[in-house]
C-alpha cells in the first residue's frame, strides 16, 4: 500500500473519462467537479452521436470566468482544452445546443487529466516530492522492522531445525535470502531516487 501511495504522489495525476447521455439540449446541460490546487488540467470533448446539428461547450471557473469555449462542435469532431489553477476550485461544464439537433438523445465524450504543476519546483517539492519521500521513508522503516522480525523467527526456527527436517529449513533459508535481496533492492532504489532529486535541486 505504501509503495502504491508513493507512486501516486510522484505521478500526482488524476484521469477521468465519461460519456454524457443527454436526452434534451433545449435546456443547457451543466456538470460540476472540484479540482485541487496547483493543477494543470487537460482534456477533450467529442460529439459521438451522428447528427446534422452541433453543440457549444464551455468550461467556467467559480467566479463565472470562462476558461474554455468551443462553438459549433459537430458530429465526430473532437476538441482539446487545457487550463491551470493555483487554488482549488469547482469548475462547471456547460453544453448547449447550437444548431438544431433532431435526435432525441446525443452522446458526448468527456475526458479530463489533471496533475500537479511540477514545472514549479516549490510546488513539486511541497505537494509531490516531500510526501513521496515520507512514504518511502515509512516503507524503509517497515522493511527494516520486517527484516528484524524475520531474522528473529529464523533464529527460533534454527533452534528446532533438527525436529522439522533439513528440507523445511532449507526452504526457510531460501525465502529469507530472497526477502533480504528484495529489501536491498528497494533500499537502493530509494537512495538512488533521493540522489537524483538532490542533483536536480528539488530537495
Amino acid at each position: 500500500m505504501k509503495v502504491a501511495t508513493a507512486l501516486l504522489l510522484l505521478i500526482g495525476s488524476l484521469c477521468a473519462t465519461m460519456v454524457f447521455d443527454l436526452p434534451d439540449l433545449k435546456k443547457p446541460f451543466k456538470f460540476s467537479r472540484g479540482i485541487i490546487p496547483h493543477q494543470i488540467c487537460k482534456g477533450r470533448f467529442l460529439l459521438e452521436t451522428e447528427t446534422q446539428g452541433s453543440v457549444n461547450v464551455f468550461v467556467f471557473a467559480e467566479n463565472s470566468m470562462r476558461v474554455f469555449s468551443k462553438y459549433n462542435l459537430k458530429s465526430r469532431e473532437s476538441v482539446n482544452f487545457s487550463f491551470s489553477l493555483t487554488e482549488g476550485q469547482v469548475y462547471t461544464i456547460q453544453i448547449e445546443e447550437n444548431t438544431p439537433i433532431p435526435e432525441t438523445n446525443i452522446k458526448i465524450l468527456y475526458e479530463l487529466t489533471s496533475q500537479y504543476n511540477t514545472f514549479d519546483k516549490k510546488i513539486a517539492s511541497s505537494e509531490v516530492i516531500i510526501p513521496a519521500l515520507q512514504e518511502l521513508s515509512g516503507l524503509e522503516k517497515h522493511l527494516k522492522d520486517l527484516a528484524f522480525q524475520t531474522t528473529k523467527r529464523l533464529g527460533e526456527t534454527v533452534a528446532f531445525s533438527d525436529s522439522i527436517g533439513e528440507i523445511v529449513f532449507t526452504i526457510l533459508c531460501i525465502n529469507f535470502l530472497m526477502f533480504l535481496s528484495l529489501t536491498g533492492i528497494l533500499t537502493y532504489q530509494m537512495f538512488t531516487f533521493k540522489d537524483y532529486l538532490k542533483k536536480k535541486k528539488m530537495i
